[in-house]
Formats: C-alpha cells, structure tokens, sequence
C-alpha cells in the first residue's frame, strides 16, 4: 500500500469518458480503464450506474481506441472486464491474465461468489507514428 501510495503522487486519476481520456493522453501516460463491466449472462447486468448505460458498441469501441492509443501512441493502456468469449474476442490484441475476484454486486449479499476478471493490457508499441 505505501508503494501505491508513493507511486500514486505522480499519477492523475480521472473518471471521465473515454474519448476525453485517449484524447489527453500523451507518450508516457499510462491508461487504465474499468468500465461498466459486460454481463456474464443475459440476464446478468449491471451497466444500469452508467449513466446512460454502456452498450456493447461501445465496449468494442474502448476495446479499439485502446489497441490504437498502445500500437499507434506508444500509450499502454490496462482494462479490466469480465472473462468471457466476447471481451476475450473484443481484447484479442491485448496481454490477456485472469485473476479470481469476490463481485459484492448481489442481490444476495451470502450468494457473492468468486468470478473470473480479464486483465487486458495493450502493450505500448515502440514505433509512435503521432510524436504527441
């Protein structure tokens, strides 16, 4: 925690749209984006605190300017998502890990139980073809 903490003085973090985002990110930047995450099933959806919802458009769209800011920019950029075939699919070109999480989304507080989370990262290209 102290090291985050340290670490943590020289970041900026912001919770806005993610065209905003890509739009200020500049080489050296690094971008992490946890959005509205994708349902594991159809009747599992919690998208509805996202203002006006997240669709799956737009989970490809994120999944896009994200590969584009790595192999274009040179920006990193790390996504957390549910592990299923479509965010599998949308983060192809990604470095993709799984790690067991506990969801405290429930309509039944005791029926919590583990899920697997994808960790995308698109890996920041050497050949920055924008020089921002």
């Amino acid at each position: 925690m102290e090291f985050f903490a340290e670490k943590a003085k020289k970041a900026t973090f912001v919770c806005e749209g993610y065209p905003e985002t890509f739009s200020r990110a500049r080489k050296g930047s690094v971008v992490y984006c946890d959005p509205p995450y994708a349902p594991l099933s159809n009747t599992a959806n919690f998208t509805s605190y996202a203002g006006n919802g997240f669709t799956l458009d737009d989970q490809a769209a994120l999944a896009d300017i994200a590969e584009r800011a790595a192999t274009e920019r040179g920006i990193p950029v790390l996504i957390s998502n549910h592990d299923t075939t479509l965010t599998r699919r949308l983060y192809h070109g990604a470095e993709l890990n799984v790690v067991k999480v506990k969801r405290t989304i429930s309509r039944n507080g005791s029926g919590r139980n583990k899920v697997d989370e994808l960790l995308a990262l698109f890996r920041a290209s050497n050949a920055d073809k924008s020089n921002s």
